[in-house]
């Protein structure tokens, strides 16, 4: 029997020689893992919705096998966070094998419970990896705030929306005509995905320029934060009237405004000042039938368009930038003149949207109306007593010229791809425009008399 005893033992010295080096688990304690990164940090997510996965990749970079005795969350079954290995959830993992040259991929998420706070507080763990009598971890991080969530959100009587927490809009708000709603300067809206607010009474968001009223989709990491068409938008219907917005931004939305007011009157049913509508699929402010004036409003980044006013009403924008010189042209390369950047048109429209019984108006003033396509703003006159008043405006185009506007000039902004609209110094829309009543720019600049075209009153550094 001695020749079987050599037998098993030759045996097993053959396949130990046959098997591959980085099979071959190591019990080194100068084996010590690497880490994509030493913090997993997650961007400011609400209590009780969960987060996105980030991942971590673990790489060993020994020639061996290595077997991490455990993976787990710091704080063990009690951690908000939660790990995934090979698909499986948990918060401890045991004798995970990992080949020599290899690496694995955790995913990590993150559920945070309510802590009855105002303020963003931040919550902390860590992943603790054993291998061989080492210890190594990976910081975890994440920004937790409460906030008021409402789904179906149905206001029914006169009401003030404080700012000290944000408001989560899981499906819809609705304002009951006849009901006014005041936003406390500072408040954040922020709207799920198909998420929108129906006004049929009266909404006045009375932000400030240092604390402005908010509206965006939930969603705030990575591309998500400027992403198109998040969700719905706000809708003004023809209940809608003596709405007012100071300094709110609206943002990511499919239609940041679809306001349809018609009236006998000409009083503005909406009113913007000092208001920032950017990233929309659709239109930043589309108009149909209302009346609404438009003041010191950055319009830009909107794929269908940043103003459309049709039918008969009464739309005055002034010192207003319009731009969507952003956008990629695969985004608009259909485009007809329907899809300018602003479009005026005194007619209806297939949507057999119901009409204002008063002539239709039209003005812009002290603007810039620039983009990517070699029209940007298009109008249409169909009924002889409508007014259209395009004047002291710079604009992309050559269509229809009129005078006193300066045309297909670049109107030499900062750094329009950062949102950056300030004039630079050799600006052809620096003291274009003519005296109105607005006496300060978008940024609380004092504007002279000849004010610079735009949101924006240019100051030298």
């Amino acid at each position: 029997m001695r020749w079987l005893w050599w037998f098993v033992v030759g045996t097993g010295l053959w396949m130990a020689a046959c098997t591959p080096e980085e099979e071959i688990i190591t019990d080194d304690p100068s084996v010590k893992l690497y880490f994509s990164q030493d913090t997993i940090q997650f961007d400011t997510l609400f209590s009780t919705l969960g987060s996105t996965s980030q991942i971590l990749k673990v790489y060993n970079p020994s020639q061996n096998a290595v077997t991490i005795s455990s993976i787990e969350t710091g704080t063990g079954s009690n951690s908000p966070y939660t790990i995934y290995i090979n698909g499986q959830p948990g918060r401890r993992f045991e004798n995970t094998r990992l080949l020599g040259g290899d690496s694995l991929y955790v995913m990590v998420e993150v559920l945070i419970d309510p802590q009855n706070q105002n303020l963003p507080f931040l919550v902390k763990d860590s992943l603790v990896f054993q291998v061989n009598s080492n210890q190594q971890d990976v910081k975890l991080e994440a920004w937790g705030q409460d906030a008021h969530f409402h789904r179906s959100w149905i206001i029914m009587q006169d009401t003030t929306l404080r700012s000290e927490r944000p408001f989560v809009i899981l499906d819809s708000l609705w304002i009951n005509p006849n009901v006014t709603v005041t936003v406390d300067s500072g408040a954040h809206f922020f709207f799920d995905n198909g998420a929108f607010a129906l006004v049929n009474g009266t909404l006045q968001t009375l932000g400030t320029i240092n604390a402005p009223v908010v509206f965006r989709n939930i969603r705030t990491d990575g591309a998500y934060d400027n992403a198109f068409g998040q969700w719905e938008g706000l809708i003004f219907t023809y209940l809608s009237q003596n709405n007012l917005f100071q300094y709110t931004n609206v943002h990511n939305a499919i239609n940041g405004i679809l306001i349809n007011t018609p009236d006998a009157d000409t009083i503005p049913n909406l009113t913007l000042a000092n208001c920032v509508i950017k990233n929309m699929a659709g239109y930043g402010i589309a108009a149909i039938g209302a009346d609404i004036d438009v003041y010191n409003t950055l319009i830009h980044d909107c794929i269908l368009g940043a103003a459309y006013n049709v039918g008969r009403g009464y739309y005055r924008y002034q010192h207003c930038t319009f731009d969507n010189t952003n956008l990629n042209l695969k985004y608009r390369y259909q485009r007809d003149e329907d899809w300018v950047s602003v479009a005026f048109a005194d007619t209806t429209t297939s949507l057999d949207y119901t009409a204002s019984p008063h002539a239709f108006y039209g003005e812009l003033t002290n603007s810039i109306v620039w983009g990517d396509m070699d029209e940007e703003l298009a109008t249409a006159q169909i009924f002889e007593e409508g007014v259209f008043r395009i004047n002291t405006n710079l604009i992309k185009g050559s269509k229809d010229k009129i005078e006193g506007n300066i045309y297909n000039e670049d109107p030499l902004f900062v750094d329009p791809v950062i949102a950056r609209y300030e004039l630079d110094s050799l600006s052809p829309a620096i003291d274009r425009g003519i005296n109105t009543f607005i006496t300060k720019d978008l940024a609380g600049n004092v504007r002279d008399e000849t004010p610079d075209l735009g949101v924006y009153e240019y100051s030298k550094p």
